[in-house]
């Protein structure tokens, strides 16, 4: 109960001119006749969004100081400023990449074109190679149209999306491959048409492309602001899908040709996919440095959920690269690549994809199933099962024994 000191409080009361005074002996209200109480407005907290290329350049901005700038979420500046460079490892791995530029018609392709006319190939052959670079044409679409519609608006860092748009032109340089292998065994646009056409003919193919475009579109048809929990966690799901994609996908892939090669069949066409391979390698390399980024600067996203969720999805990726191994490797196999080993072979990496995300294995650790797939990697300029680069060579010394 109050107790008030003064008789008469009550009008006071009424007024607004009291004070609260509290002791820890007793709870009074004293009355204070020379100080009415000043309510005062709450103060709005004003939010800066975060950081887009899409933002009107505003004079006298001052440049951005290295500890403003962050890989995403970063807010209050220029993204389109260059300087100054705070992830200083990104723009050397801008640099190095350049230094790999090459172009599919660099390569002969004769032997190849002689092989395909006499058919040289089995049927089984045959069929692994068309269904591997419909895939491949395919998925690499894909990857360019990721990064362009749905991951450059949340980075937030000017050497990462300069080194994500030269990923996209790479991409675009790979698609030209996959055209100019086709275009060299003298098929017409419609003989190509039929082979590209595969991965929306057999369900294996399409499923696993669909896989991946379910993060894309998640991403982009999110209603959470850039920038908030949410969709950061649909963002680092996207990146893990698609570092998954560059990392196990991709390798499985090559592989499969990889594999014809060692007997001797299409070398040519191995050629081209070893470069496509370095290109993938460092594509690879900086996805799986972006996560790991993101969740240094943002440790509340890689909670236990989130952690189970990233197992889940290397998860889902193997039990559709076993599918895809059925549908191209039809008849268990051909020689020099079974399905069995091409199956432990994406458990392996797949078991690579969660050490490198520190995360527990998914299957019980064995050997490397096809270690001979070294012999495919130019120059060693990457070593890939580890992420780190190592040396790189210009694109022009094109060597082939």
């Amino acid at each position: 109960m109050l107790d008030f000191e003064e008789s008469g409080t009550s009008s006071y009361v009424s007024r607004g001119y009291v004070t609260a005074s509290t002791s820890r002996r007793s709870s009074k209200l004293t009355v204070n006749t020379a100080a009415p109480i000043v309510v005062i407005p709450e103060i709005e907290k004003t939010v800066v969004p975060i950081s887009s290329s899409l933002d009107p350049i505003t004079i006298g901005v001052k440049r951005p100081q290295a500890d403003d700038i962050k890989i995403i979420g970063g807010r209050g500046y220029d993204l389109r400023q260059p300087i100054p460079v705070k992830y200083q490892e990104i723009r050397d791995r801008f640099l190095l990449a350049r230094k790999n530029y090459w172009v599919p018609n660099d390569i002969p392709m004769g032997e190849d074109k002689l092989q395909w006319k006499i058919s040289q190939l089995t049927e089984a052959e045959m069929w692994l190679f068309k269904s591997n670079i419909s895939y491949l044409t395919a998925s690499d679409n894909l990857v360019p149209d990721n990064l362009d519609n749905a991951i450059l608006q949340h980075i937030t860092a000017n050497e990462m999306r300069q080194y994500l748009r030269w990923q996209i032109a790479e991409e675009s340089n790979h698609l030209e491959s996959y055209l100019f292998i086709l275009e060299s065994f003298g098929l017409d646009e419609q003989g190509q048409g039929q082979i590209f056409s595969l991965y929306q003919e057999i369900p294996e193919l399409t499923n696993k492309l669909n896989w991946n475009l379910k993060f894309t579109n998640n991403l982009v048809n999110s209603e959470a602001p850039v920038g908030s929990m949410e969709a950061n966690r649909y963002l680092l799901e996207d990146l893990i899908s698609y570092y998954v994609f560059e990392y196990l996908f991709f390798p499985l892939g090559f592989s499969q040709i990889f594999a014809l090669a060692r007997k001797g069949k299409l070398r040519n066409t191995a050629q081209q996919y070893s470069y496509i391979w370095r290109d993938e390698n460092l594509h690879a390399t900086n996805g799986l440095w972006l996560i790991r980024q993101i969740i240094k600067e943002n440790p509340k996203l890689w909670e236990v959920k989130m952690q189970e969720r990233a197992r889940a999805i290397v998860n889902e990726a193997v039990k559709l690269e076993t599918a895809y191994a059925h549908a191209s490797l039809p008849d268990g196999g051909i020689l020099g690549m079974s399905v069995g080993t091409y199956i432990e072979f994406a458990k392996f990496m797949a078991n690579n994809v969660c050490k490198n995300l520190r995360l527990k294995l998914l299957f019980p650790s064995r050997d490397h199933p096809m270690p001979w797939i070294s012999e495919y990697e130019l120059n060693q300029e990457v070593n890939f099962f580890e992420g780190r680069v190592r040396e790189y060579q210009t694109g022009s010394q094109l060597q082939w024994d």
